[in-house]
């Protein structure tokens, strides 16, 4: 006779075993993507190849980071595959809509991976090692988010930005804005000068500083919920 409950908890001790996989994966990999490699590389067609491995490698791993929600998942594997496509074929795209696809394509990826990791950070049911791991996780992906928001912005909105970033900033320019906008350290070698840049700067800015007491908030009612069972 097949012991379906001993079934059940060997598929959920497998996926939870993915998961916590996933996500040491991805934590690594963003690590890597918004640390290490903007301080080794420079601008160049190294940096491009270098960042389009991390970028498809990020969002591989949160599919299996996230395979616990299967809709997101399978809709995280199919913008995988888009993306692996479009950087595989950009000889095909012609060379003015070339940087808008590969922004769209990278920010619908990490829209959906922040939205899955989101959902593992604040819903019911998750240890609080496993939200503290996602609520890391989702923080660096709301800074990388932005900075793709930013790097759009700056190719189709001239002089949308002053000061040291160029023209051909490339996207570790990007992603140290939008981190020291998170974190509202605020060097001003960067500012914003467009109304929308400046709206966004400040919207990033404002979840920077909420990110940290609603995450505080969420863990702290957790804990109360479960001492009072």
């Amino acid at each position: 006779m097949i012991d379906t409950e001993a079934i059940k908890r060997i598929h959920a001790a497998r996926l939870q075993w993915l998961h916590n996989s996933g996500m040491a994966v991805l934590l690594l990999l963003l690590i890597c993507l918004v640390f290490i490699a903007p301080a080794f590389i420079s601008h160049g067609e190294v940096w491009r190849v270098v960042t389009d491995v991390i970028v498809v490698l990020v969002l591989l791993s949160g599919v299996v980071a996230v395979l616990d929600h299967r809709r997101l998942a399978a809709t995280l594997a199919v913008l995988s595959v888009l993306v692996i496509v479009e950087r595989s074929v950009e000889g095909l795209v012609p060379a003015g809509m070339l940087p808008l696809v590969r922004n769209v394509s990278t920010l619908g990826g990490f829209l959906v991976l922040a939205v899955a990791v989101g959902i593992n950070v604040f819903a019911s049911g998750h240890a609080v090692g496993d939200r503290v791991f996602g609520a890391i996780v989702l923080y660096l992906l709301i800074g990388l988010i932005w900075a793709v928001i930013y790097s759009a912005i700056s190719l189709h909105v001239p002089n949308a930005f002053a000061g040291s970033v160029g023209v051909n900033a490339g996207l570790s320019d990007w992603v140290y804005f939008s981190f020291v906008t998170l974190t509202t350290v605020g060097y001003g070698d960067i500012t914003p000068v467009a109304q929308g840049a400046r709206a966004l700067a400040t919207l990033e800015a404002f979840i920077g500083q909420l990110y940290p007491a609603i995450i505080i908030a969420r863990l702290v009612s957790l804990q109360s919920r479960a001492g009072q069972s």
